[in-house]
């Protein structure tokens, strides 16, 4: 069986307690549900100090809410309770330094779930269709100036 929430006595997997956030209209749900998109979009890892840049990438830099620090903990706490993700302290280098610094790695547990109940988000379609429009964009530039 896979990791999920219990509720009531049973066990809701990643796919119901999306479908779960999707209906949730509050701060902490909608982060919830921002940080699985993420995950979703990027193969299902990311680092947390990477999570909320993501999360403002996805809504093509327009947010309802304002997904601070200390929401973005409670959301990653949430769902690692819930087994919808894990989190794992690693060191990690430095952008043009020779320095480390701790960092976690938030990975979500069912990615093929996650991105069967995200398949009618709008947000999460919105995003990848940008993402394919832009790549099309830069294969025709590629392709013209070739031939050019």
């Amino acid at each position: 069986m896979l990791d999920g929430v219990v509720l009531f006595g049973l066990r809701m997997g990643v796919d119901d307690e999306i479908r779960n956030l999707l209906g949730r209209g509050d701060e902490l749900g909608k982060l919830e549900l921002d940080v699985i998109r993420v995950l979703t979009v990027f193969n299902g890892v990311s680092w947390m100090t990477e999570i909320i840049s993501d999360i403002v990438k996805i809504h093509g830099y327009a947010l309802d809410y304002v997904p601070t620090d200390e929401l973005l903990d409670r959301a990653l706490s949430e769902l690692e309770s819930k087994g919808i993700i894990s989190m794992e302290s690693r060191r990690r280098g430095k952008f043009l330094s020779r320095g480390v610094y701790e960092d976690k790695l938030i990975r979500i547990k069912d990615l093929r779930a996650a991105k069967k109940a995200l398949a009618g988000d709008e947000v999460y379609k919105d995003y990848l269709s940008r993402q394919i429009e832009m790549i099309r964009r830069a294969v025709k530039g590629s392709k013209d100036e070739m031939l050019g």
